[in-house]
């Protein structure tokens, strides 16, 4: 075959080529008409069908209609109070184990539980009968001390004997007093006294027992000053305040009083994270003891009026978005109930929130109002724009 026949049956195959595809590009154009044509046509009619459905679903009472049922809430302002929960323990202002400062065996015990003793009272003696011979011996050289100088110094004020003399029997007589306060110092620390007034709350020693410096002998308490202190979380910081009111509850006994903040904590323990707070207690509750376990209830937010509603009855959809629906008037028509309501979707902000009632505002001003009727229970099975039935809370 020659280069002239080779270019004619080329150009012939393209034509043949050409005119196969536009035929088969024409058949697909208008099956695309015809689909989008029928496409349209649906759709009118659809809504035609729907427009009518709904009518009948007013109107026919043979029309079986399945709504869902849910619970509403007509919304009202009201009073909101926000609390941080915590668990505190009665500590005394002044509560004390004793411990015998120098061991020793115990001579002599001069209190019980449940006496009341002053500060510096003695409560518990052991056996110091070498240091009191030492005081003997100490104040018979200090008496001796003492009158060598009171001697003196009428010879020296009389202008009789020489200075140096003076000097040495003054400096006898303080050497021999600061000896014998030594020894007095030493027989009352080898004694157990109350360290302030209160009361014997226990004695562990017995006569005869022998003590040492790390064993306590007894424990005194003072109730007049009693104090509850709790541990809060450092997320609360800037929420606790010191004047804020709390509730302070013993469970165990069903007690509980109020009381304020007395004091914030300036410290955050690295082991917990968490500040103390101290409430302080009436001097009235005489129930009080130390460590005994409470419920401390404090107060960090109150608002005069609020919209609160149950945490349940806020959602939250894909978007993170919380939401409500607002019941509205269902359409009139001869197949309606009187309890029907259509729902509607409103975008809330959560404000706070506590024991499962949520304080809430609507994410555009007035789209959540006092008066509006909310689902509480259902609001899950509901969506946009749905009908559905309604038992008022």
């Amino acid at each position: 075959m020659n280069m002239k026949q080779t270019i004619i049956l080329t150009a012939l195959a393209a034509l043949l080529a050409s005119c196969g595809g536009g035929h088969a590009t024409g058949d697909v154009a208008q099956k695309r008409a015809e689909r989008d044509s029928l496409k349209t046509v649906y759709e009118k009619v659809g809504k035609q069908l729907k427009k009518v459905e709904d009518w009948l679903a007013l109107n026919d009472s043979t029309t079986n209609r399945s709504l869902p049922f849910v619970t509403g809430l007509d919304l009202q302002p009201r009073p909101y109070t926000h609390y941080i929960d915590v668990h505190g323990v009665v500590k005394a202002d002044e509560s004390a184990a004793l411990y015998a400062l120098a061991g020793g065996r115990v001579a002599s015990i001069r209190a019980k539980a449940g006496d009341r003793v002053r500060e510096g009272q003695v409560l518990i003696t052991l056996d110091n009968d070498m240091v009191e011979k030492q005081i003997a011996q100490a104040q018979a050289g200090a008496d001796l001390a003492r009158t060598s100088f009171e001697k003196q110094k009428r010879l020296w004020d009389q202008h009789i004997g020489s200075e140096i003399q003076y000097l040495q029997a003054k400096t006898q007589k303080e050497q021999a007093d600061a000896a014998l306060a030594t020894l007095r110092e030493q027989q009352r620390i080898s004694n157990v006294t109350a360290p302030f007034d209160g009361v014997v709350d226990e004695v562990m020693a017995r006569v005869g027992d022998m003590t040492a410096p790390a064993m306590p002998v007894a424990r005194v308490v003072n109730l007049s000053g009693v104090q509850i202190e709790g541990d809060v979380s450092e997320a609360y910081l800037k929420a606790v305040k010191a004047g804020a009111p709390v509730t302070v509850t013993f469970p165990s006994i069903n007690e509980s009083f109020t009381a304020p903040v007395a004091h914030v904590g300036e410290y955050i323990d690295p082991a917990n994270r968490t500040f103390k707070v101290h409430i302080k207690a009436p001097k009235s509750e005489a129930y009080m003891r130390p460590n005994l376990l409470s419920d401390m209830r404090i107060q960090d937010f109150h608002a005069d009026s609020a919209l609160v509603l149950p945490g349940a009855a806020v959602l939250e959809d894909v978007g993170g978005n919380a939401y409500v629906f607002v019941l509205g008037p269902a359409p009139q028509g001869r197949n309606v109930k009187d309890n029907e309501a259509v729902a509607t979707k409103v975008l809330v902000k959560r404000i706070s929130e506590y024991k499962g009632m949520m304080q809430v505002e609507g994410e555009q001003p007035g789209s959540l109002k006092a008066g509006d009727r909310v689902v509480v229970e259902g609001a899950k099975n509901v969506s946009n724009g749905q009908t559905v039935l309604v038992d008022i809370k």
